[in-house]
């Protein structure tokens, strides 16, 4: 039973989560299994995961709506600046009355001659007016744009954050699965080491050097190296599931790796100063930078909504072409031109009441987002941290693991070798495996660890932002 509970504590560090970016072009290590080199030179890698993440992403395709809305909204304060103008054409029918007439011309008691007036019952407009915001253009236009082209910058920034976050996910989903792979590559070797075990201890039993119970040990052995196949197994087919979620791919032909475990990643320079490393991802992270702009825009906001307080000026000017022209007494059935020019003074005592509410709401909006922002700050810190401490803890864990597996194959070697010739007896031997079993899972483990920290520590950073992104 302690060997089972052994083999299953060792089992459930499979289940550790972490993962990062594809390592450089180095020697393998020469204490792991060759059987983690890539089944493909054409395999799937770390970056093709990240590109086609992004690239699918639900939650980069809800900010990249997000992002024309506010990219309409900024053609729309553009159109604000241009004069009003104004087309209307219209055509009227008049119900049909008595026409008025007048008598001209009496002098001396005597009776003029008639005239009527006949309107037209058949009206005709065409109308041009053109009305230019004047106090607009100093109170709200160019305070309504500005908002406009922040908010434009920030939902930007936002959508280029998400699709950096996708693609960062499918990384370490990529690394989640290579190390299920070189896990269960691990619980394959202990279990053939098993059987090769329990054939020695079959053969010792034939010759009287071993009892009936190191052979029914051994066998319980086995099994329990069957189980945590199987279960490594399943962690396997788990993890390249996450990665077909993350791609979004509807295929489900089974992926080939295209990454080498056993090769060390190439070294990062500029990742030991911490406190350099937090500076750089408070300046570069565009998380930080989107609120940064949604705060600016939000007062720019408040300071439109103050020109409520303040008299609307226009000018104005119209030109008339109709048939009859309003403007001609004594009409008649023919089109006649006309125009007219002015300025209006404009205030509503409502739009007065209103500003400073409306103001309030979007300072105290601009202030929500800076309280944000400083959570997000603190946030991005203990990232950076976290992923820097646990990127040192992994390259400790490279150079003792790798050592420890080192001798683990050795002390393995050399007791099968002794039990084989009767000098060593099956606990002993059990205990080796066990031991190198322990051994080439943290082995294991301590690289994937490195490739996760690492990559979680340059997207903390804001090292992964492209450069046309980055700039500002």
């Amino acid at each position: 039973m302690k060997k089972i509970a052994i083999l299953g504590a060792c089992c459930a560090m499979a289940g550790e989560a972490s993962t990062s970016r594809a390592a450089a072009e180095a020697a393998p290590s020469d204490t792991l299994d060759v059987r983690l080199a890539p089944s493909s030179s054409s395999g799937l890698t770390s970056e093709q995961v990240a590109a086609r993440a992004q690239e699918t992403s639900f939650d980069a395709g809800a900010r990249r709506q997000a992002l024309a809305a506010a990219e309409a909204r900024l053609e729309q304060a553009k159109v604000a600046y241009y004069p009003r103008l104004t087309l209307t054409g219209s055509y009227t029918r008049l119900s049909d009355i008595a026409q008025p007439s007048f008598n001209i011309g009496t002098t001396m008691g005597q009776t003029g001659s008639p005239f009527q007036i006949v309107i037209p019952l058949n009206r005709f407009l065409f109308q041009a007016g053109l009305t230019i915001p004047v106090s607009d253009y100093v109170l709200r236009l160019s305070q309504s744009y500005a908002a406009a082209s922040r908010n434009q910058r920030a939902a930007q920034l936002d959508q280029q954050a998400s699709r950096l976050k996708a693609a960062n996910d499918g990384r370490l989903a990529y690394y989640a699965w290579l190390r299920a792979k070189g896990q269960m590559t691990v619980a394959d070797r202990a279990l053939d080491q098993s059987k090769a075990h329990l054939e020695d201890a079959h053969h010792a039993f034939e010759v009287g050097t071993a009892s009936k119970a190191d052979v029914l040990r051994v066998e319980s052995q086995v099994a329990s190296a069957e189980l945590v196949v199987a279960q490594a197994k399943n962690l396997v087919d788990l993890t390249e599931d996450q990665i077909r979620t993350a791609m979004h791919d509807p295929g489900g032909q089974r992926y080939q790796v295209g990454e080498d475990l056993r090769v060390d990643p190439a070294p990062v320079a500029g990742l030991d100063d911490l406190a350099a490393l937090r500076a750089e991802a408070l300046d570069r992270r565009l998380e930080v930078r989107a609120l940064d702009e949604t705060a600016w825009s939000l007062r720019q906001q408040a300071k439109v909504a103050r020109a409520g307080y303040y008299p609307r000026v226009d000018v104005f000017g119209n030109a008339i072409f109709a048939n009859p022209n309003p403007r001609i007494f004594i009409p008649s059935a023919d089109f006649r031109g006309s125009w007219e020019v002015g300025a209006q003074l404009v205030w509503t005592p409502n739009d007065a009441l209103n500003a400073g509410s409306a103001s309030a709401d979007a300072e105290a909006r601009a202030a929500q987002t800076e309280m944000q922002k400083q959570v997000l700050r603190d946030s991005v810190k203990l990232e950076v941290i976290q992923a820097h401490n646990a990127m040192h803890e992994a390259e400790v864990a490279m150079q003792t693991t790798q050592r420890g597996l080192a001798a683990a194959e050795e002390g393995y070697r050399v007791r099968r070798e002794l039990f084989r010739n009767g000098r060593a007896t099956s606990v002993e031997l059990t205990d080796a495996e066990l031991e190198l079993f322990r051994a080439g899972l943290e082995a294991i483990n301590a690289r994937a660890n490195l490739r996760s920290a690492r990559a979680s520590l340059l997207h903390a950073v804001g090292r992964d932002i492209p450069a046309l992104a980055a700039a500002r």
